[in-house]
């Protein structure tokens, strides 16, 4: 997987978990792309930031500090796919 998409990746699940702190899928989702951009990226550092109609992920790999954005509305769309589906928001 490019980093750019375990950033991607990692970035739609950290908001569905900040979000929802007591979904266990989203939890172990987001333990399991943060492990793919340590162990195979190399990712420390990790700083995310919201400017305009980017998410700006500041972040240090390999020793080497980077940056990458991403269209919000395209990250908060995994978020908000979940919340507007009745099943998924049910209380157990």
């Amino acid at each position: 997987m490019k980093l750019t998409d375990a950033l991607s990746n990692w970035l739609s699940i950290k908001k569905v978990h900040e979000e929802r702190p007591a979904d266990l899928a989203a939890k172990d989702t987001f333990d399991f792309f943060s492990e793919i951009l340590k162990e195979d990226h190399k990712v420390e550092n990790l700083s995310v930031s919201l400017k305009g109609p980017f998410y700006i992920v500041d972040f240090t790999a390999d020793g080497v500090d980077q940056s990458e954005r991403f269209f919000a509305d395209m990250i908060d769309a995994l978020y908000e796919g979940i919340a507007n589906e009745p099943r998924f928001n049910e209380e157990c």
